[in-house]
Formats: C-alpha cells, structure tokens, sequence
C-alpha cells in the first residue's frame, strides 16, 4: 500500500517558500544597491586658529553694505577699497567680523557680488571663492544690474519698464 501524496482533497500542510525566497532576493538587491550609496564620504574642512590679528577694515568706512566688485581688469574692491590676491582674504574676514558684530542691528551678514560684464569668467570665481574661503557665514547676493541703472526709468527690469503709457486704443 503505497500512499499517494497531495492527492486527497483536503487542506495542505507543507510550506510554500517560493514567495519567501522571492522576497529575500528583493531584498538582497536593495541592500547591494543603497550600501555603496551609504559609505560616500563628506569632506569637510574646519577652520584653522587665526595665529595673527587681522588689521581691521578702514575707520573711515563703516558702512552697513558691503559690496565685492571684480572690475574688467579682473581687481578686486570691497566697497571703495581695493585689494589684492594676497589680502583678499584676510581683508574679507576684517569685514565679516564687522558686519558679524553689527548682526544686532543690520541682521546677517550680506555682501554683495558685482563682476564687470567684460571680466574674465575665472576671475569672477576667483572672487567668489574668496568670499567663500574667507567665511562661510557670508550670504552672498548677486548683482545683476548696476546701482545707476536700476533707478532710471524705462531701463530693462527697471519698475514700470515696458508698460504702456497713456490711454488705451481700440
């Protein structure tokens, strides 16, 4: 008397593991493909101590704004004053610990980009590399347009250029 098995009717008690191995090799793919993902390194870089004091900016400028221009020779201004490769960085520090104790009143420190539209494209990046390396508090705004220009009537994304004057004709 040979029993046949699985023949009967009835309800079947053995496991089916082939849903369960499916599930597990899902798995194990999403685990192959997020672990190379999770292991990416950040640099990061912290500041060095300062070994000597920075001269502080010029008594005779203490402004509210600061603005970093690269004119179309490729120097370097911060507001009237003009600075060097070398000094470039020491001196933007001098200003953000000014604007950074006048937070109080003017709120954080901003200062403002304006590149000539002839400078050289990598001078412009040089520039804002310095404001970035000198302090990564800075929020640096760009300019688009110069001061003269946005005021005067008419000038392209000045107020009201564009718009018609005058009644409307049918």
């Amino acid at each position: 008397m040979a029993g046949a098995v699985g023949v009967g009717k009835g309800p079947r008690s053995d496991i089916n593991i082939t849903p369960l191995v499916d599930i597990v090799l899902v798995l194990l793919i999403i685990f192959m493909v997020l672990t190379p993902l999770m292991e990416k390194e950040i640099a990061v870089r912290v500041p060095e101590e300062q070994t000597e004091p920075v001269p502080p900016p010029p008594p005779d400028e203490k402004v509210d704004q600061y603005i970093f221009r690269v004119d179309d020779k490729g120097q370097f201004f911060i507001n009237s004053e003009q600075l060097t490769d070398d000094n470039a960085a020491d001196r933007l520090k001098a200003y953000y610990r000014q604007a950074k104790t006048n937070e109080a009143k003017n709120g954080p420190p901003v200062i403002f980009f304006e590149a000539d539209d002839k400078t050289k494209y990598v001078r412009a990046v040089k520039g804002l590399d310095k404001i970035k390396d000198s302090s990564p508090g800075w929020t640096i705004g760009m300019m688009t347009e110069k001061l003269g220009a946005a005021a005067t009537p008419g000038a392209p994304g000045a107020p009201g250029a564009g718009r018609r004057r005058g009644p409307r004709r049918k």
